[in-house]
């Protein structure tokens, strides 16, 4: 009797481990997969934002740069003519100016000038004339550009401008 007891508890046992349900090896990569499928979009979509600020912020910093620039033209007036090394220069003879366009458009907050965006600061001047009532009227179109990045602009800002004599 305690031997037929024995079986009848073991085949219990048997019948509750068979029952008894745990994670398999399918389930488990099945959720990794869902889970994979979940986080790869979240995280494309933070570092995408992350690019679009900081595109955001270089926009913004070329924008105040030729807003600069063409500050500096108007105060010079319709006369300048200065060096044309660099940007700093205030030239407004005809053509395009300067010789040397090159300037820091961001740093990124660091030391290491190899991570700086660099562009090109020109601007344009072209002597316009034309009839008024007993005189004629001379001025200057001034179109200020900022392009970058240097090695292979995709951006650009522009803003012209008039100067009169």
């Amino acid at each position: 009797m305690a031997r037929a007891h024995t079986r009848t508890g073991a085949r219990a046992r048997r019948r509750a481990l068979r029952s008894a349900r745990g994670a398999t090896m399918v389930e488990i990569l099945v959720s990794a997969f869902i889970l994979a499928m979940l986080v790869v979009p979240m995280f494309n979509t933070l570092v995408s934002g992350r690019m679009l600020a900081a595109h955001r912020g270089e926009k913004r910093m070329a924008i105040g740069l030729v807003e600069r620039k063409v500050e500096q033209l108007l105060r010079a007036g319709y006369g300048a003519l200065g060096s044309d090394a660099d940007v700093s220069s205030v030239n407004l003879g005809s053509g395009t100016h300067p010789a040397n366009p090159s300037i820091v458009l961001n740093t990124r907050g660091d030391e290491d000038a190899a991570n700086d965006v660099l562009g090109s600061l020109t601007w344009s001047v072209i002597p316009v004339a034309w009839p008024s009532p007993g005189d004629s009227v001379k001025a200057k179109v001034v179109e200020v550009k900022m392009r970058w990045p240097l090695a292979a602009p995709r951006d650009s800002i522009s803003i012209t401008t008039l100067i009169g004599a």
